[in-house]
Parts: C-alpha cells; sequence; structure tokens
C-alpha cells in the first residue's frame, strides 16, 4: 500500500520541499543518505518527512502530518 510522503528541509524560517516518495516502501539507504545530507549541511538545518494526500490531478499535496523529524543531535526521531 502506498504511503506517499515528502522529505523536507528548515535552515531558518519555513519548510522546504524535498523530494516526494513511499513511505510504505523506502530502503534504509534513503534515511542514512538525509542523514548524511544534514550533517554535511550547515549547523543550523532540520528535517522531517510529512504525509501527503491526493491532489485530484494525480499529484500529491504534502501536509503538516509529521511522521518524522532529524536533527543533528537526535538523528531521525519518529513523532
Amino acid at each position: 500500500m502506498s504511503r506517499p510522503a515528502q522529505l523536507q528541509f528548515n535552515t531558518s524560517g519555513s519548510w522546504r520541499s524535498g523530494p516526494d516518495f513511499d513511505a510504505g516502501d523506502v530502503p534504509d539507504e534513503f534515511l542514512q543518505a538525509a542523514d548524511s545530507l544534514g550533517r554535511l549541511t550547515g549547523k543550523h538545518i532540520g528535517m522531517r518527512i510529512v504525509i501527503c494526500i491526493p491532489n485530484g490531478s494525480g499529484g500529491t499535496i504534502a501536509t503538516r502530518s509529521v511522521l518524522m523529524h532529524w536533527t543533528r543531535e537526535t538523528g531521525w526521531v519518529n513523532a
């Protein structure tokens, strides 16, 4: 079953959209790669994975429902 989700980034201010993916079928390497990206980027970055809903045109819209969040201190944590 498909679970549409989106990776989002925040360095200051509002969240920025990243790639959409299927949270029900995401390999461990995806979260590991995002972790590496966050650690290699500036010191003030946060990431989160949010649920997406269908938009009626075959695409999806990101919601504010957070599945996981990431900080340099904690790594990935379920919301």
